[in-house]
């Protein structure tokens, strides 16, 4: 008898060890998926000069790579719905390895930009496959810290990925940037094979068939709200670099310690996120946008002052994350109710309207940028904001 109390315990054991393990790949992998994403911008510079294109081109690697995610992502996702959960992403992530391994063969700026595209595909059906094995990995009450933590991969990207990338390009060429995201994907690649389940529900559903979920005005104002929101944030994001050289005065040589301090501020975000979720999070975000849009109002006076400048750009990393996990966490529970087999798509909203979001704002900023200077770039963020404040408070209203 006690033989087998001590067998069951064992096995309870082993059971939460893999559940952990299951958690910290899947973190790990949308870390991965964050630095490749926003690794050129760290490297824009030394991009631009190799390849010889302005700052302003370079750039578009980011709006492109964005543009290819959001489009494409919710067609990934639904494919990836139709096959078992385990398969698909062992399969997509060696892609994401061989990708991200021929960014660092790029010759010209046009390769680049199509295996970038190739790359956020796969980033897509990826992360939106992650999010979707939540259910399997931990409880119902778990469930919005984890979602939480597997969104966090990506400031933790900007803490830790695009600071380490951008130390590796200084010393060594932007191309061994994207190598090191190639080894240290194939390394997760491992562990997400030992840890995540095998066996998950597959729904047999017809692919145009999940789509249906379009139709409910909640998860298009989901979509929207993330999209204003995201896009807000990276009118300015997009520019970081350029703005710590010539506004904040930050020394070329100190410009992955900057980054690194400002990825702390969006790491605190997205861990805030995960809180908001749990304690009526969309009705909360109202205040977020507000403060999100009196910042970007500021900003062009802030950008007199290097510690203004500073401030202001901390606070709006801090605001950038906090929209994720209450909208995501929202879809995900009318969803399940609702639209069972509609769970991997609806997993995707958070990724491709937000991508969406980066490219918009991303394009936004560049328009500016070409037209008005660096400077007024938080005026076209204050617009967004403010549009993603009145999204959620429909959003809140149509909850109700």
């Amino acid at each position: 008898m006690l033989y087998d109390i001590n067998k069951i315990n064992n096995s309870e054991n082993i059971i939460k060890t893999n559940q952990s393990l299951a958690v910290i790949s899947l973190v790990l992998l949308s870390f991965a998926l964050g630095t490749s994403e926003f690794i050129v911008i760290g490297v824009l510079t030394d991009i631009s000069e190799s390849l010889k294109i302005t700052e302003v081109k370079a750039g578009s690697l980011v709006s492109m790579f964005a543009l290819s995610y959001s489009v494409f992502t919710p067609f990934s996702a639904a494919i990836a719905g139709k096959f078992n959960r385990f398969h698909f992403i062992i399969s997509a992530g060696i892609l994401f390895i061989i990708g991200n391994y021929l960014c660092s063969l790029a010759f010209n700026y046009s390769f680049l930009v199509i295996v970038r595209m190739i790359i956020a595909v796969i980033s897509g059906a990826l992360i939106s496959v992650s999010i979707s094995f939540t259910p399997y990995i931990v409880s119902k009450e778990k469930r919005p810290m984890t979602v939480a933590w597997i969104y966090s991969g990506f400031s933790i990207a900007s803490i830790f990925g695009v600071p380490i990338g951008t130390s590796i390009s200084y010393k060594f060429g932007w191309r061994a940037s994207f190598i090191f995201i190639s080894v240290f994907s194939a390394l997760i690649l491992i562990m997400m094979y030992f840890s995540l389940p095998k066996n998950t529900s597959v729904h047999k559903v017809k692919l145009i068939g999940q789509f249906i979920i379009f139709k409910d005005i909640r998860f298009i104002l989901s979509t929207f709200t993330i999209l204003f929101g995201a896009a807000s944030s990276y009118v300015l994001y997009t520019y970081l670099k350029p703005i710590f050289l010539n506004y904040v005065h930050i020394p070329n040589k100190y410009i992955s310690l900057t980054l690194f301090i400002f990825g702390i501020s969006v790491f605190f975000s997205n861990l805030l996120s995960g809180k908001l979720a749990e304690h009526k999070g969309i009705y909360k975000l109202r205040f977020i946008f507000a403060a999100q849009f009196l910042c970007m109002i500021f900003l062009p006076i802030a950008f007199n002052n290097p510690l203004s400048s500073a401030l202001i750009i901390l606070i709006i990393g801090f605001l950038m994350y906090l929209m994720n996990s209450p909208v995501q966490l929202n879809i995900l529970n009318f969803t399940e109710i609702e639209y069972p087999s509609c769970m991997t798509l609806a997993s995707s909203n958070n990724s491709f309207s937000f991508n969406f979001g980066i490219a918009l704002g991303s394009f936004i900023g560049s328009v500016i940028f070409d037209n008005y200077g660096l400077k007024w770039v938080g005026l076209g963020g204050a617009f967004l904001s403010l549009l993603a404040f009145l999204c959620v408070i429909i959003l809140y209203n149509n909850n109700k």
